[in-house]
């Protein structure tokens, strides 16, 4: 049994569509952090991606089982650069301009605090100013359940 304590999360079977059984980790949220066409272009006048301090970090807490880390292609929208994506148990966090190391030891202290409360938080002061919504939120009422529109 693990002593760190991120290291708990459930595991799930799954089979393939090619008949082939597996497990997968249900992990509690997930950070993609851009460097696609304009995040971290220095070339370009932008500031660099703490790309580093991003890997160090995510092995360094220990929360790789419940929290997975991706470097991706662009994520959008190219005007506010160094944009990452943070998904927790649902919930969106998209946030902008994050250019210094001390920025992704925000973020990383931000998911551990929710990873402690096992709940979506609102990001902090330190993070709030640069958050932004990136899609559309459908406030209709469901009509239906979706096996009635198939």
């Amino acid at each position: 049994m693990s002593h760190r304590p991120f290291d708990d999360s459930p595991v799930h079977p799954i089979t393939r569509a090619d008949g082939v059984s597996n497990e997968i980790r249900i992990q509690d949220g997930h950070l993609f952090v851009c460097l696609g066409c304009c995040c971290g272009r220095t070339d370009k006048g932008l500031p660099p991606v703490p790309l580093d301090e991003f890997k160090r970090q995510w092995k360094q807490r220990g929360i790789r089982r419940r929290f997975h880390l991706t470097i991706s292609g662009c994520l959008g929208p190219c005007p506010l650069a160094n944009v990452v994506l943070i998904l927790f148990r649902g919930q969106a966090v998209w946030l902008h301009s994050i250019n210094r190391p001390e920025d992704v030891g925000l973020i990383y202290d931000y998911v551990e605090r929710m990873l402690r409360q096992e709940s979506y938080l609102d990001p902090p002061p330190e993070l709030a100013g640069r958050r932004f919504e990136r899609y559309l939120e459908d406030t209709a009422t469901p009509c239906c359940t979706a096996t009635e529109l198939w």
